[in-house]
Parts: structure tokens; C-alpha cells; sequence
């Protein structure tokens, strides 16, 4: 509890922090190291909203630690901080992408202060969610040694995922068969690579490594994410087999590309699709965008499940339950 109450109050501190440097980039301008490459959103008093927005929430959550609030309140407050930060987390969506700018092209001054920029503005989503997760926590009563609500709540990880689980999980293997059809079709067509991507783009080597990780993550991920030897090393991993899978190795990577693909794809990019900011034949559009918006969804629906199953047992359930 005493951590909780440390995180909530260092959320409110953090959030107003950049809530102020917005400020004074709204009335003074956005500095020029900047480049415009902090968010496909507007700028100005949105980013200052949501800072505010979420400060608030925390702040909020900081001053009912030591009182009696009833579960509506709560609730309230879950949700006010976890609106924060989703949208602070959306705003900030080009986090990895600049990520992935600077592993490929090299560290740039502009690619390094939007790195920094957009990693306040997800840092401050996370832990804006992080409080919503606590608030939500303590509405629901939940066990004060696990965090779950038990008889709800799934209690190891040798649980069977739930339909829906499974359901996130192929969705995301349908969306990424979609996206890499086009792929497919643009190499086979000699389109891909294009002549200017291989004179000034990565290097081939570069490329290969690329879509191998890119294919693992559309294939072995998500399924990680539902399967049982996700959460549990299965029996031809000799010297493991039967041994929890470290926990934040799949979800961690699996709430990291659900996220990031879900943002720019599914929000930023069909918005611009919409206004007709991109441009190009619709069924390749279609498959991509929507196979990649696919894929994202899917991933972030079967890391719920994996989140769930994969907390730490709870200690009293060999005898007393505690919540």
C-alpha cells in the first residue's frame, strides 16, 4: 500500500511536469531541436489537457489513501486516470517509432528529443494506468496478497485461456497474414524493395533481420499469449520444461507492439486514410492497415488473458484467503 501510495504520488508529480513544458511550448512555440516529431495529433493544449487531466485523477487518488470512499468513487477515478492515460499513451504513439528510427538510422539531435518527448508522454500514461489499475483494485476488493478476485479470477497459470483469449490471439495471426500478403505480392512483383529504399534505406542485412522479428512477433507472440506453453515451458525445452516463462519476456513485448500498432495503425493511420492523407490502391490499403489494426487488437486482447494468469500465486490459498 505504501508503494501505491508512492507511485500515485509520483504519477501527479510527473504529469504536471509535463503539463508546465507544454504550457510554455503552447505560448512560446515548440523548440526547434523538436522537429515536429512529437505527435501526429495536434499539439498546443491537447497535450496539456491530458496532462492536467491525469494529474487530477492522481492527485485525487493520492488524497482518498487514508479515507473512506465508496466503490463508486473509485471507480470514477479508475476511470477518469485510465482515459488519461490511454490518451496520453495515443498521443504519444510515435515513441516507437522514433524507437526505431534511431536503431536503424543512427542517433539524430531531433530523433533523440522526440524520443525524449514522446517517452514523458508514455511514461505518464503507464503510470496513469498504473493508478487506474489500483483504484480499480481496491472498488473490487481484491485479495490483498494476489490482486485478484478470487473465484473470478484465474489462479494459476495451467489454466485453460478462455475462448476469447484464443480469439485475440488468431485475430492478430489473421491480421499479420494480411499485412504480409501485400509484402508478399509487392516482392514477388519486384516492387519491394523499392530502388530509393535500397540506395538510402537499411541495409539488406537489416531488412532480413527486420522481418524475421517482425514475423515471430505476428506468429509466436500472440499464440505465447493464449497457449499454455506461453505461460509454461513445454516438455522439448528439456532443461526448462515445466518452469514458469518469465513473465514480462512475452507480455511485456506483446502489450508493447498491441499498443504501438493498434495507436498508429488503427487510430493515426486510419484517420488519415479517412481524410485522404494516404494514398494508393484500396485492397492493398485495406489489408494493410486494417491487418496491422488486426494484429494490435488481437495482441492486446490475448495479453489481458496472460496478464491475468500469469500474476503470482496467491500465498494464502493454502489456507486462509485474505481479502
Amino acid at each position: 500500500m505504501k508503494a501505491y501510495g508512492l507511485v500515485r504520488i509520483a504519477a501527479a508529480v510527473w504529469l504536471i511536469a509535463y503539463a508546465l513544458v507544454h504550457v510554455w511550448w503552447a505560448i512560446g512555440g515548440e523548440p526547434r531541436f523538436l522537429s515536429g516529431r512529437e505527435s501526429y495529433f495536434p499539439g498546443g493544449s491537447v497535450p496539456v489537457v491530458l496532462g492536467v487531466l491525469g494529474a487530477v485523477g492522481c492527485l485525487c487518488a493520492a488524497a482518498t489513501t487514508r479515507r473512506q470512499v465508496g466503490d463508486s468513487s473509485r471507480y470514477a477515478l479508475a476511470v477518469l486516470t485510465a482515459v488519461a492515460g490511454a490518451a496520453l499513451c495515443v498521443y504519444s504513439f510515435l515513441f516507437p517509432v522514433v524507437v526505431a528510427s534511431l536503431l536503424f538510422e543512427g542517433f539524430r539531435t531531433d530523433a533523440v528529443a522526440s524520443l525524449l518527448a514522446t517517452g514523458s508522454g508514455i511514461v505518464g500514461g503507464i503510470l496513469c494506468l498504473v493508478v487506474a489499475a489500483g483504484e480499480r483494485r481496491r472498488a473490487a476488493h481484491t485479495c490483498a496478497s494476489c490482486g485478484r478476485v478470487h473465484g473470478r479470477s484465474p489462479e494459476s497459470r495451467e489454466e485453460q485461456a478462455p475462448g476469447w483469449a484464443f480469439a485475440g490471439a488468431y485475430l492478430a495471426v489473421c491480421g499479420f497474414a494480411a499485412r504480409m500478403s501485400v509484402w508478399l505480392v509487392d516482392t514477388i512483383a519486384g516492387r519491394w524493395p523499392t530502388p530509393e529504399s535500397q540506395t538510402n534505406g537499411p541495409s539488406r542485412t537489416a531488412l532480413v533481420v527486420f522481418v524475421a522479428l517482425m514475423s515471430l512477433a505476428g506468429t509466436l507472440l500472440p499464440l505465447a499469449l493464449a497457449h499454455r506453453w506461453g505461460r509454461l515451458w513445454p516438455a522439448w525445452v528439456r532443461p526448462l520444461r515445466g518452469r514458469p516463462v518469465p513473465r514480462w519476456l512475452v507480455l511485456g513485448t506483446g502489450l508493447f507492439i498491441g499498443a504501438s500498432l493498434t495507436a498508429y495503425f488503427g487510430i493515426a493511420g486510419m484517420i488519415a486514410w479517412i481524410r485522404g492523407d494516404v494514398g494508393g490502391a484500396f485492397l492493398p490499403l485495406l489489408l494493410e492497415m486494417g491487418g496491422y489494426t488486426l494484429w494490435g487488437v488481437g495482441l492486446l486482447v490475448a495479453a489481458a488473458w496472460y496478464f491475468a494468469s500469469t500474476r503470482p500465486p496467491c500465498p494464502p490459498t493454502a489456507g486462509q484467503v485474505t481479502c
